[in-house]
């Protein structure tokens, strides 16, 4: 089976997965036929294993090239998503499948994308919670159930950093020297340390899980930087859904609670329904593997 690709970005996260495919391509005969970057565009025809250094990216061509697949991993850009918003909608009403890592137009615009793609009959699918598949659960175990409470914990950056001055008594700078020389956080690790990247997660999953139409700037945010555990206490910085509202901020939790389990890079998503209870998904490795690995699953759940 051949697959057309448009890569949008040309980042880690696309070179993770390229790598990963090579090695995984599950009988698929993926063909790049079209990348996007900073310094242009290129068109042609070269496998998985193609050196996006190399190529002859020129100004002026259009970015699909008569794909059936695009992938869009660009830097995250709130509120307006650009210009990844406004690619993915031309993609999608073009018929084409998508794929995106990309936070911004998820937040910007996730049920207008939806919404063409039901149109187009194109596909839209996202990963944005790393290796947890929270919105896996929310849409398709927890399908035609009334969940009333979604509560998270979606960032590895900041429950590593909250692990680590727990564990070792140390303070919220020595924790992120810890985590950057890991490659856990970024060089500029503020939307962890701010909330939001949490606070954009939980829009994503909300109002995927539940055609809510929530933005952003109707999030109640607080961040971690003001926290300094005393002994034995647990802090998480957690995201809450619940009476048609998201709020994400520092928590305190109780031993007997099982986000106080959560440590490290590790996640959780706990959905509160109706009908079933409580169900929650627990782990999603953090990196570039784990990420590799979660494009390939959509991939696969998309043709398969």
């Amino acid at each position: 089976m051949k697959l057309r690709v448009s890569l949008l970005g040309a980042g880690n996260v696309t070179r993770a997965f390229l790598n990963y495919w090579q090695q995984h391509p599950f009988g698929i005969d993926l063909r790049i036929v079209s990348v996007l970057r900073q310094r242009g565009v290129w068109h042609g025809d070269e496998p998985a294993s193609v050196d996006l250094d190399r190529l002859d990216y020129r100004k002026g061509l259009e970015p699909f090239n008569n794909s059936q697949l695009i992938i869009e991993a660009l830097p995250s850009v709130y509120p307006h998503g650009e210009p990844a918003t406004s690619l993915l909608k031309a993609a999608l009403e073009q018929g084409m499948d998508v794929l995106t890592v990309d936070k911004g137009p998820l937040v910007a615009a996730y049920r207008e994308l939806s919404s063409i793609a039901e149109k187009s009959g194109a596909q839209l699918k996202f990963c944005v919670g790393g290796a947890l598949p929270a919105a896996d659960i929310a849409l398709r175990d927890l399908r035609g159930t009334n969940i009333r409470r979604i509560r998270a914990i979606l960032n590895g950056t900041t429950n590593f950093i909250l692990s680590e001055m727990q564990t070792r008594k140390c303070s919220m700078d020595d924790a992120l020297k810890i985590a950057i020389e890991r490659g856990i956080a970024e060089p500029d690790p503020s939307q962890d340390l701010d909330g939001i990247d949490t606070a954009a997660k939980m829009v994503i999953l909300v109002n995927a899980a539940l055609n809510q139409d929530i933005r952003l700037d109707q999030v109640v945010v607080r961040g971690i930087r003001e926290i300094r555990p005393k002994d034995n206490e647990i802090w998480r910085l957690v995201g809450t859904y619940e009476e048609g509202r998201i709020r994400v901020e520092p928590e305190s939790i109780s031993p007997a609670d099982i986000f106080s389990t959560i440590h490290g890079t590790d996640k959780i998503a706990e959905f509160d329904s109706v009908e079933m209870g409580r169900l929650s998904v627990i782990g999603g490795a953090s990196g570039r593997i784990p990420m590799g690995a979660t494009m390939t699953k959509e991939i696969l759940n998309l043709l398969l």
